[in-house]
């Protein structure tokens, strides 16, 4: 019977070269594109992350800004008319007063609580790296009477420097534009927010003041 020769061993290795080749190549193109993307977000990534804190600030300061201006205006749409003007909530006038705490004093006992009251909604908890939001009546009492420093609501960041976060800055000057805003107080103006300002504090007028604004309400 005739004997087949015997495969040499010295090809072996040329042949494993090259179908590990074939295997390696797509490995180490992956490889390179992970390692490119890695240095890419290493480098920038406060890019991708100043896009999103962008996003996120500008859609919720506006639709809460805006909620919380309805609900507090609900209020004073429902009792307003037979108290001089005024159904607004009352506020403490040295501090302000947490929005989640507003109370509209023409609704039952137990119920006046305008987010869990006869009148429920909810409101979101402040976006990410803000305080909470204030409210203030200049009237103090608020059924009643005339509010001479305004009435608004504010927010600000938790952050020593806020200034010096571009997605910050960036979140806050588009939710503004939603607005009719400026940079200091006018009576053309709903939102108060200056860039430029230390604080990064964002006002909303609920009614503008008939005599000096109050400091609450200012950048």
């Amino acid at each position: 019977m005739p004997v087949k020769p015997a495969i040499s061993s010295a090809k072996l290795p040329a042949a494993f070269a090259s179908e590990a080749g074939i295997a390696i190549g797509p490995i180490l193109f992956v490889l390179a594109i992970l390692a490119l993307l890695a240095a890419v977000m290493s480098a920038g990534f406060s890019d991708f992350g100043t896009a999103g804190t962008t996003d996120r600030i500008k859609a919720d300061i506006q639709s809460q800004a805006s909620l919380i201006r309805t609900k507090i205006n609900e209020c004073n749409i429902k009792y307003g008319t037979n108290n001089n003007g005024d159904g607004y909530p009352a506020s403490d006038t040295a501090s302000g007063t947490p929005v989640a705490s507003l109370l509209c004093a023409g609704d039952p006992a137990g119920l006046q609580n305008i987010w869990s009251g006869i009148r429920a909604a909810q409101l979101p908890p402040p976006t990410a790296g803000f305080n909470p939001w204030q409210y203030i009546n200049t009237n103090g009492s608020g059924m009643g009477g005339t509010a001479e420093g305004g009435r608004c609501i504010w927010i600000v960041p938790t952050a020593q420097t806020p200034k010096s976060n571009g997605g910050l800055v960036a979140g806050l000057t588009a939710a503004a534009t939603h607005f009719s805003s400026g940079t200091a107080y006018s009576n053309a103006a709903e939102v108060i927010y200056d860039p430029a300002s230390d604080s990064q504090k964002f006002i909303l007028w609920i009614t503008l003041p008939t005599g000096q604004p109050d400091p609450h309400c200012l950048p």
